[in-house]
C-alpha cells in the first residue's frame, strides 16, 4: 500500500479517537439538563421574584379614595336659618337649653352642637349676635342654626332636623323665622334649601367606593 494512504488513514483514525474522547469528557463533566443550583441561590431568586411582583402590583393598583388630595366642593358653603325674638320677649339661655337639648344637641363652650364626636358635625345653634356664643347674663335677640356643608353626609336629613328644631323654637318663644339673607322664610326658600341638600347628597354619594 502506498505510504501516503497509510498516513492519511492513521490521521483519520487519530482524529476520530480524539472526537470520541472529547464527547466522553463532555458527558462526564457537563451533564445535560442536570445543572444544580444551591439552596441559597434558589431562595434569593424566589424572594427577588416575589418582591418584583409586589412592586408591579403596587405600581398598577387602583388608588384608594383617601389617597387623593381632593378639595371638598362644599368648603365655604352652608345652610342657615335665623330666629329673631321680639323686643319685649327675648328668651333666656336656660329656657333655650331645655328646648334644644331635648332635641338631642349638646351644649358646650357657649353653643349647641348636634352629633358630638361623630365623623361629621351635623348642625350648630349659635348666638346670631357677636361674638357668636350664648351667655347666662344676656338676653337673646337672634338665634342662628347653621349647617356647614363641608364633609357632611345625609345633608337633606340633617336639614330636616334643623328645620324642625327652628320651627319648634319659633313656636315656643314666638320668634320669627328668617333665611340666610334675614328675609322672612317662605315655602319656596325651604324648597330651595331642600333641593340644595339633595343635590349635595347625590354628588357626594358618587364619591363613595
Amino acid at each position: 500500500m502506498n505510504p501516503l494512504y497509510l498516513y492519511i488513514l492513521y490521521a483519520v483514525l487519530a482524529l476520530a479517537f480524539l472526537v470520541l474522547i472529547g464527547v466522553r469528557i463532555k458527558k462526564i463533566y457537563f451533564p445535560k439538563n442536570k445543572i444544580k443550583i444551591s439552596n441559597d441561590l434558589k431562595e434569593t431568586s424566589k424572594n427577588s421574584s416575589e418582591h418584583l411582583s409586589e412592586e408591579i402590583v403596587n405600581a398598577v393598583r387602583a388608588p384608594k379614595q383617601g389617597e387623593f388630595a381632593l378639595n371638598d366642593p362644599n368648603e365655604n358653603r352652608y345652610i342657615s336659618i335665623h330666629l329673631a325674638s321680639k323686643i319685649d320677649e327675648k328668651p333666656r339661655l336656660q329656657l333655650l337649653k331645655t328646648k334644644i337639648t331635648a332635641s338631642g344637641l349638646k351644649y358646650h363652650d357657649g353653643f349647641f352642637e348636634q352629633n358630638v364626636g361623630s365623623s361629621f358635625g351635623g348642625f350648630l345653634v349659635i348666638n346670631g349676635e357677636e361674638p357668636g356664643i350664648f351667655s347666662e347674663e344676656k338676653e337673646i335677640s337672634l338665634v342662628t342654626i347653621v349647617l356647614h356643608l363641608k364633609g357632611q353626609k345625609n345633608v337633606l336629613k340633617t336639614f330636616e332636623q334643623m328645620l324642625n328644631l327652628a320651627r319648634n323654637l319659633s313656636t315656643s318663644f314666638d320668634m320669627k323665622l328668617l333665611d340666610d339673607q334675614f328675609n322672612s322664610i317662605s315655602d319656596q326658600t325651604i324648597k330651595n334649601y331642600q333641593d340644595q341638600a339633595t343635590e349635595i347628597d347625590i354628588k357626594m354619594n358618587s364619591y363613595v367606593s
